[in-house]
């Protein structure tokens, strides 16, 4: 980690000298707060914390290091320089002499707050949107407990077909992005689209071999499916009590669980690492999805089709996308504990798996038990959920 010149008035932090110089006066305009505080709005019964994160509000280094200035300008003194991928913890966004600039709090070796500001061109801002996971957490429940009211049956998509060596993925995409590739191909209007493998689904009419159903996803209703391409396993329940709520912006994730009040709640949080478009795999699908079925360890290949790894507690809520534990590959497995905290450590940060959502194995631990609750087959890699568990990806 670089120092910054030592100065007789400089106070260390993180072993790095902070130096203390006048501020010179600079023009800012407030354009955003971050308090790191989860929202009144939310009701929180923390069930699981090992992989909490420090912060709320943060923004992690993109370039090879960036200085921390004692104010918004570039030529304010710097006191500090942090490598790539640091996190840092945000509190405003604020613009100056035309640039944008967030001021982060950092803390000295004796726990005292230091306050500086980083140039919004060499940081990503990443937050924990509570309020958004909670509305959608109501918004899927008021739509299953609508429909089903309505006298709708409640089905999800069954399309997955294993594709372990990726050979052959149909790439192509309708109109919202989402490809072909095992996923269900429904019509509306004349209009092609793909509905996410385990979308959550309420039918409004069958004939002959056509179903037509409404995605909550899906803007558009009465969308025209085969009859092969839905199931009713595992059954819908319009009071489901357990959902997983993906970040896809932010790279992280909330769990909740309704409390016997009926109160949703959140039990945990965490950091993630989600999907990027890649020869090898796609982005992460946005939607409402059920999980069919979690596997204590799932086996990846890599590019030249050969066994490369494991990863821990995969949980599968749409075609071969699992929400799992940090993969490791064979060769690192004899230095297992280090491999998994430096990969770790980049979870918040950027998308970069092949479809899947990547936790850190203490959370998904935690996951997989609170999905099968403790209801497992010791004899089977494969295990099915002890109830509905719904997964919203946005």
């Amino acid at each position: 980690m670089k120092k910054s010149k030592l100065i007789s008035l400089g106070i260390m932090v993180f072993g790095l000298t902070f130096l203390s110089q006048p501020l010179h006066a600079v023009t800012k305009i407030l354009k955003e707060k971050y308090e790191n505080i989860i929202p009144m709005s939310v009701y929180v019964n923390i069930m699981n914390n090992e992989a909490e994160p420090e912060y709320l509000n943060y923004a992690f280094i993109k370039s090879v290091e960036a200085p921390i200035r004692q104010d918004s300008s570039i030529y304010s003194k710097e006191i500090v320089r942090f490598p790539f991928n640091t996190k840092l913890q945000v509190l405003e966004k604020v613009e100056s002499s035309g640039n944008e600039w967030y001021k982060v709090e950092l803390k000295d070796n004796n726990g005292n707050k230091v306050y500086g500001y980083v140039s919004a061109m060499l940081v990503t801002l990443r937050r924990f949107r509570f309020d958004e996971m909670n509305n959608r957490v109501h918004k899927l429940s008021q739509f299953l407990q609508t429909e089903s009211q309505n006298g709708k049956e409640l089905v999800s998509v069954n399309t997955y077909v294993p594709n372990p060596s990726n050979q052959n993925m149909s790439r192509e995409k309708d109109k919202y992005g989402v490809s072909a590739d095992q996923n269900a191909r429904a019509t509306s209007n004349g209009e092609t689209i793909f509905i996410p493998d385990r979308s959550l689904m309420s039918v409004e009419s069958t004939k002959g071999n056509d179903v037509y159903v409404n995605a909550l996803s899906i803007p558009e209703k009465s969308l025209k499916i085969t009859k092969n391409a839905i199931t009713r396993y595992p059954a819908v329940n319009a009071n489901f009590r357990k959902v997983i709520a993906i970040d896809l912006d932010n790279e992280n994730q909330g769990i909740f669980q309704k409390n016997s009040d009926g109160r949703w709640e959140l039990i945990s949080y965490t950091l993630n690492k989600t999907g990027i478009e890649s020869a090898l795999g796609f982005e992460t699908p946005k939607g409402y999805f059920i999980v069919p079925v979690l596997k204590y360890e799932m086996a990846y290949r890599d590019e030249y089709n050969n066994a490369a790894g494991m990863a821990k507690y995969a949980i599968r809520f749409s075609g071969g996308g699992y929400i799992h534990g940090t993969p490791v590959n064979f060769e690192e497995n004899i230095n297992r504990d280090f491999f998994l905290r430096e990969k770790d450590g980049s979870l918040g940060t950027v998308e970069g798996t092949r479809k899947c959502i990547r936790n850190m194995e203490s959370h998904i631990k935690f996951l997989f038990d609170w999905v099968t609750n403790g209801k497992v087959n010791r004899k089977s890699n494969e295990q099915r959920p002890d109830e509905n568990v719904m997964v919203i990806v946005f």
